[in-house]
C-alpha cells in the first residue's frame, strides 16, 4: 500500500512546491488578491455572514445593494453550500489557502487522469503540472475569480470518474462520478461546469459504444451513467433549484433585445488571430494598457506553453489511432471554435440558439480552459510516445527541426527592422492623452512581441537539441523527459510570475494588495458611521465612481447602487434607462435619503450635511454627503395612480416628475387612465432581510406603495393573512390596493425552493456515498470469493 501511495504523495508535494514561485507573496497572507472582482463581493459576504449568524438560517435575500436582490438565486454567497468548504472550515483555513489547495487538486486531477489513460509517471506529471500552471488558472486566482478556479479544478477528476465508469461499469464508479459532478456544480460556476459536461457526456457515449469489455454490460453501464448524471445534478439542487426559477428574471436571462443580448454575450470572443498567444504570449500585448487584441480588455494571454504545445502536436501525430487522442483533439477543436464567438459564428451560434442554457453565458473565450486541459493531456501522450518509440527514429526529424529553427532565427535578425515597422502600423491607437505614455505603450508592445519571438526560437532550439542529444544516446530518454518537464514548468511559471507580480516596466498594476490595507478598507469610517447614525428607513445613492461600492452593507446601510453581474433584469433596465439612476425623482421613489459624491454637486434638491473620508482599498476618498429633499418614505399611500402599458412608459413618467407628490404609475393596471385613491396611514412597520410586516389604516379604497423591488416570484404578499396580488409600481417597486379599514400587509420571501433543493441535495449526496460504499463492499467480497475458489499450491 505504501509503495502505491508514495508516487501520489510525492506528486502532491512537488505540485505544492511549484506554486511557491508565482504565489509566494500569498503564502504568508501578507498579500491578497485586490482586484475589484475580488474585493467588491468581500464586504457583502461578511455582511451576509453576520446576517446568517444573527438569523440562524442561510440568507436568500440581501437588502443592501441594488435596493435588494437574491443571494443564492443570483449565484452569490455560495461558499457555505459547497461541501468541501464546509469540511475545510473545521480546519479554519483561510479562503486563499483553500483556493491554492484547489490548484494542487487540479494538478493531481490531471496526473490521476493521465495515469488512468495509461501514461507513465513522467508524462502524467507533465499533464498535471501543465493544467495546474496554465495562465488561465493563475489569473483566476490572482484576479479574484475563485469560483472559476475551483470549478475548473474538478474538470480532470470528472473525466477520470467517467472513464472508470465506462470501463468498469460498477456501482462505486457511478457514485464516484455523481459526487465529482455534484461537488463541481455546488461550486456554482455554471459556465465552467457546463463545459465539463460538454466533454464528459460525449466521452461516456464514445467509450461505451466503441470499447466493449468482457463482463461489462453496455446497457448496465449506460443506466449507471444516467443515474450518476442525475445524482450529480441533484447533489447541487440547493443552488440550482432556486436559481432556475430566478433565471428568467435575471439580467443574464438573455430576455429583451435579442441583438443586444447576443452582443453582450460575445463581447469577450477570441479572435482567431489571437491564437498566436498560445505560443507567443506577447503577440497582442500582455494585458492591461499593452493589450491590443479584439476583446474589450484582458489581464493575461492565453499561453499554452511551448513545450506543452509542441508535445501536444506530437501526441496527436504519434497516437492518432488511439480513440482517446482523437477525442481530445476533437474537443480541442470544438472548444477553439466556440471561443471564437461572433468572429466565427456558425459553431457558436448553433450552441447559442439550441444548447440548453448556453445563451445565458458570457465570455466565449472562457471555454479555452477546455483547450488547456486537452492540450495538457495530449502533451502527456506526446511525451509518452517519444519515450516508447525507438529514439533513433527521431534523430532526422529533430535535425531538420533544428535547422528550421536556425533559419527562422537568421530571418528574424535580418528582417527585424521591417517586422517592427509592420507591427507598429498594426498597433491600434492608445486611448491616452499623455504623449510620452503613448510612446511607452507602443515601445512595450513591440518589445513584448520581439521577446516572445526570441523565446520561441530559443526554446524550440533548446527542446529540439535536448531531444536530438537523447536520440543520439548521449543522455537517457528518461533523463531527457524529466528535463523537458522541468522546462515546461519553468516556461509556464515564467508567465504566471508576470501575471501575479508584473514588473515596473510592464505598465500593469499588480493584482495583489496588502491584506492590512484591504482590512482597513472594510473598517468603519467617517462616512459610514454618519450614515449609520441617521434615523429612519432610507437608502443612499453613491454617485459616480462610488456607485459600485459594496462596503456600505457592513454598516447595514442600504444602497441603490452596488456591484453584481446577475442583478434583477428589471433593475438593470432601470439603470440603463436612467443613466445609473441619475434623476432626482427616480431617487426619491427609491427612498433615497442621501447622496454621496467624491466631487461637489450643485443642485437645489441636495443639501450638504456632512463631509468626511470613505476608506477604500485605493486609499481614503474625501466624500460629501447630501440630503435629498422630498424623498418618499419606505411605504406610503399614493393619492392617485396612472395606468401604463409598459415599464418603460412608467419609468419615463417618473423621470418626468409625475410622481413628485406621491402619485404612482402602475404597469398593467386593471383600470384605464388615472384613478384617484383615498388617503391612509402606515401605523407600524417591521422589517428583516426576508420579511416586511406593515399595519396600515385606509380611509377608503387606497393604494399602498412600498419602495421595495418588485419580484413576485419569491416575495409573496398577504393582506390580513390571505394571499394577494402585487402591483408593479413605477416600473420597479411594489404596490397593493386595500379596502377601507385597518389591515396587516405582509411580504415574505419564499424559501421553499431552496429548502426543497437542500433536502434533495442531502439525499442525493447520501445516496451517492451509499453507491460508492456498496460498490466497494461488493468488489471486495467478489475478490475474496475468487481467491477462495483458487486451488491452493501443492507442497
Amino acid at each position: 500500500m505504501k509503495k502505491v501511495a508514495w508516487p501520489y504523495l510525492a506528486t502532491i508535494a512537488l505540485f505544492a512546491l511549484l506554486l511557491v514561485a508565482p504565489f509566494g507573496p500569498l503564502l504568508t497572507l501578507q498579500f491578497v488578491p485586490g482586484s475589484p472582482d475580488s474585493v467588491t463581493p468581500m464586504a457583502l459576504d461578511r455582511a451576509l455572514g453576520a446576517l446568517q449568524a444573527q438569523s440562524g438560517h442561510y440568507p436568500l435575500w440581501q437588502p443592501w445593494t441594488f435596493s435588494g436582490m437574491p443571494t443564492v438565486e443570483a449565484f452569490s454567497y455560495l461558499s457555505g453550500l459547497y461541501l468541501p468548504n464546509m469540511l475545510l472550515g473545521f480546519l479554519h483555513l483561510d479562503p486563499l489557502y483553500i483556493q491554492l489547495l484547489h490548484l494542487v487538486f487540479a494538478g493531481m486531477g490531471g496526473f490521476v487522469l493521465a495515469r488512468q489513460l495509461g501514461l507513465g509517471g513522467i508524462a502524467a506529471f507533465l499533464a498535471g503540472s501543465a493544467f495546474m500552471l496554465n495562465p488561465y488558472m493563475t489569473a483566476m486566482l490572482a484576479y479574484g475569480h475563485g469560483s472559476q478556479l475551483m470549478t475548473a479544478a474538478w474538470m480532470p477528476w470528472a473525466l477520470w470518474a467517467a472513464l472508470r465508469l465506462a470501463e468498469r461499469g460498477s456501482l462505486a464508479d457511478a457514485g464516484l462520478l455523481a459526487l465529482v459532478l455534484g461537488l463541481q456544480l455546488q461550486r456554482a460556476h455554471v459556465q465552467i461546469a457546463w463545459y465539463t459536461w460538454m466533454i464528459v457526456v460525449p466521452l461516456l457515449v464514445v467509450k461505451m459504444l466503441t470499447e466493449r469489455r468482457n463482463g461489462v454490460s453496455t446497457a448496465k453501464t449506460g443506466g449507471l451513467a444516467l443515474a450518476a448524471l442525475a445524482l450529480g445534478v441533484a447533489i447541487a439542487l440547493q443552488v440550482y433549484l432556486p436559481a432556475l426559477g430566478y433565471l428568467p428574471f435575471s439580467a443574464r436571462s438573455g430576455a429583451g433585445d435579442a441583438a443586444e443580448a447576443y452582443r453582450y454575450a460575445t463581447m469577450w470572443s477570441m479572435h482567431p488571430a489571437e491564437l498566436l498567444t498560445f505560443f507567443m504570449p506577447g503577440a497582442f500585448g500582455f494585458g492591461g494598457a499593452t493589450y491590443w487584441g479584439f476583446m474589450p480588455f484582458t489581464d493575461f494571454p492565453h499561453y499554452a506553453g511551448l513545450v506543452v504545445l509542441g508535445l501536444a502536436i506530437a501526441g496527436v501525430v504519434a497516437s492518432c489511432k488511439k480513440p482517446m487522442v482523437l477525442f481530445l483533439a476533437a474537443m480541442t477543436l470544438l472548444a477553439l471554435l466556440l471561443s471564437f464567438g461572433n468572429f466565427f459564428s456558425p459553431v457558436y451560434d448553433l450552441f447559442y440558439h439550441f444548447a440548453p442554457k448556453f445563451s445565458s453565458f458570457r465570455v466565449p473565450s472562457m471555454v479555452l480552459v477546455v483547450v488547456a486541459l486537452c492540450l495538457s493531456l495530449l502533451a502527456g501522450y506526446g511525451l509518452q510516445a517519444w519515450l516508447d518509440k525507438p529514439l533513433e527514429d527521431s534523430a532526422p526529424l529533430l535535425k531538420w527541426g533544428g535547422i528550421a529553427v536556425g533559419v527562422a532565427a537568421v530571418l528574424f535578425l535580418a528582417f527585424e527592422g521591417g517586422l517592427e515597422q509592420l507591427l507598429r502600423t498594426a498597433f491600434p491607437p492608445v486611448q491616452i492623452e499623455n504623449y510620452d505614455l503613448v510612446t511607452m505603450v507602443g515601445n512595450l508592445r513591440w518589445e513584448l512581441w520581439r521577446g516572445s519571438l526570441f523565446v520561441l526560437i530559443l526554446a524550440s532550439a533548446a527542446g529540439a537539441g535536448l531531444l536530438w542529444i537523447a536520440a543520439k544516446g548521449m543522455i537517457g530518454a528518461r533523463t531527457a523527459a524529466i528535463v523537458l518537464v522541468a522546462l515546461s514548468c519553468a516556461d509556464l511559471l515564467w508567465i504566471d510570475q508576470r501575471i501575479v507580480s508584473p514588473d515596473e516596466r510592464s505598465l500593469r498594476a499588480s493584482p495583489l494588495v496588502e491584506r492590512s490595507s484591504l482590512e482597513r478598507a472594510l473598517e468603519g469610517d467617517d462616512v459610514t458611521r454618519f450614515l449609520a447614525s441617521r434615523p429612519g428607513e432610507f437608502r443612499i445613492y453613491p454617485a459616480g465612481p462610488l456607485f459600485g461600492e459594496n462596503k456600505f452593507s457592513l454598516a447595514g446601510i442600504e444602497s441603490v447602487g452596488g456591484y453584481h453581474a446577475a442583478k434583477l433584469g428589471l433593475y438593470q433596465e432601470l439603470l440603463a434607462r436612467t443613466d445609473n439612476l441619475a434623476n432626482p425623482d427616480v431617487l426619491r421613489m427609491l427612498n433615497v435619503g442621501y447622496v454621496l459624491s467624491p466631487a461637489p454637486i450643485d443642485h437645489s434638491a441636495l443639501k450638504p450635511v456632512f463631509t468626511g473620508s470613505l476608506k477604500l482599498v485605493s486609499g481614503d476618498v474625501p466624500v460629501a454627503v447630501y440630503e435629498l429633499a422630498g424623498a418618499m418614505p419606505r411605504a406610503w399611500f399614493a393619492p392617485r395612480a396612472a395606468a401604463a402599458q409598459s415599464d418603460a412608459e412608467a419609468i419615463e413618467a417618473v423621470m418626468a416628475g409625475r410622481g413628485s407628490d406621491g402619485g404612482v404609475i402602475v404597469t398593467g393596471a386593471p383600470w384605464q387612465g388615472t384613478k384617484r385613491f383615498s388617503t391612509g396611514a402606515v401605523l407600524s412597520m417591521q422589517r428583516s432581510a426576508e420579511s416586511m410586516a406593515l399595519k396600515v389604516r385606509a380611509d377608503g379604497e387606497a393604494l399602498l406603495a412600498v419602495s421595495e423591488v418588485y419580484y413576485p416570484e419569491r416575495w409573496k404578499l398577504t393582506v390580513d393573512g390571505r394571499e394577494h396580488e402585487t402591483l408593479k409600481i413605477d416600473g420597479i417597486i411594489r404596490g397593493v390596493v386595500l379596502p377601507p379599514g385597518e389591515h396587516e400587509v405582509r411580504f415574505v420571501y419564499d424559501r421553499s425552493p431552496f429548502e426543497a433543493g437542500r433536502r434533495a441535495s442531502l439525499a442525493a449526496t447520501l445516496l451517492s456515498l451509499g453507491l460508492v460504499t456498496v460498490g466497494l463492499v461488493a468488489v471486495r467480497r467478489t475478490s475474496k470469493i475468487s481467491k477462495a475458489k483458487k486451488p491452493s499450491a501443492k507442497p
